[in-house]
């Protein structure tokens, strides 16, 4: 039950069902899952380790705003993890992991015409998650996917500003990067190209955020 509650409350912190400065309460959410306040209590501390959401004694927890000048720190961390792990995945990137790779770009061509916001994130998951196979290092993917919490909202708050198609567009054409590279010739480059793929993302990011 506690990590049902711990993934239902995350979520709905990430895709900004509760809104960044929000107030939490233990009470609340405790009735609502017909728990005690132990394991709630348990949950905001450890979404408060992933930063989420900031603990205030005698109040509640606060879901942690959306700051851009700690983002931008969070994702010059991020271009040098993927990267690194891009460089591990790309010597056992198989065929299945191309096969893979190809269903997504499929789907992600049908969500042009199809305005799903939390599809085009699940597709950026499952682009992560074919790495991190790939890679088959948990401890880097566990890091890789914190870090990634934290900038995601971002992201996500920009995604409903933006043009729909530019945006699954923007994701399609990095996956149809990855496959003509592995389907070529692959030189030890994928993780330079993860590494530039991130930091055009981050670029958009920033002009839309801030309006420069």
């Amino acid at each position: 039950m506690k990590k049902t509650v711990y993934q239902t409350v995350r979520d709905r912190i990430l895709y900004l069902e509760y809104s960044p400065g929000q107030i939490l309460n233990e009470k609340v959410l405790a009735e609502e899952f017909d728990i005690s306040r132990s394991p709630v209590k348990d949950v905001f501390n450890r979404l408060e380790w992933e930063q989420l959401v900031r603990v205030i004694p005698r109040t509640g927890s606060m879901v942690t705003e959306i700051e851009f000048s700690r983002i931008m720190n969070v994702f010059q961390v991020r271009f040098e993890i993927e990267a690194f792990e891009a460089g591990l995945a790309e010597a056992q990137f198989s065929s299945r992991h191309l096969t893979q790779m190809k269903d997504l770009d499929d789907t992600c061509k049908k969500l042009l015409d199809n305005e799903d916001p939390r599809a085009l994130a699940q597709m950026d998951a499952s682009l992560r998650q074919i790495i991190h196979d790939a890679a088959g290092n948990p401890v880097l993917a566990d890091v890789s996917d914190r870090l990634y919490s934290q900038t995601f909202r971002l992201w996500y708050s920009v995604l409903a500003k933006s043009d729909w198609r530019e945006e699954v567009m923007a994701v399609k054409k990095e996956y149809e990067k990855i496959l003509a590279y592995f389907s070529s010739h692959p030189s030890n480059a994928f993780g330079s190209i993860r590494r530039t793929q991130l930091m055009d993302h981050f670029e958009r990011l920033r002009q839309k955020f801030l309006g420069t």
